[in-house]
C-alpha cells in the first residue's frame, strides 16, 4: 500500500507541474526561445532534486548505509532509461518508482 501511495503522489506531483506547462506551450504558437531553454532544464533539475532528496538521508545519518543501495539502483535506472528513451518523464517516474520499491523491499515486506 505504501508503494502505491508513493507512486500516486509522484504521479500527481508530476502532473500538477507538467500539465500547466504543456498547456502553455500549446497555446503559444510562436514558441518563445525562453520557454524552450527553460523546458530543457526542467528534466535534469527534477532528477537532480530527487537525487539530492535521497542522498540527504545518507548524509544526515538517518537512513544509514541501508539507503545507499536503493539510491544507487534508482540512479542506475534513471541513467539506463534516459539512454533507452529520450525525454525526462519516464526516467524521473521510473527512477522514483525503483527507489520506492527498493525501500519497500528493504523494510522486510
Amino acid at each position: 500500500m505504501l508503494l502505491l501511495t508513493v507512486l500516486a503522489c509522484g504521479l500527481g506531483t508530476f502532473l500538477l507541474r507538467a500539465l500547466p506547462f504543456w498547456w502553455g506551450l500549446r497555446r503559444s504558437s510562436a514558441g518563445s526561445p525562453r520557454i524552450g531553454r527553460w523546458s530543457s532544464a526542467i528534466g535534469p533539475a527534477a532528477i537532480a532534486a530527487l537525487l539530492a532528496a535521497s542522498l540527504a538521508s545518507l548524509l544526515g545519518g538517518a537512513g544509514g548505509t541501508g539507503r545507499a543501495l536503493p539510491v544507487a539502483v534508482a540512479l542506475g535506472a534513471v541513467i539506463l532509461i534516459q539512454r533507452l528513451r529520450a525525454g525526462v518523464a519516464a526516467p524521473t517516474l521510473l527512477g522514483t518508482a525503483v527507489y520506492a520499491l527498493m525501500l519497500w523491499m528493504g523494510d522486510g515486506v
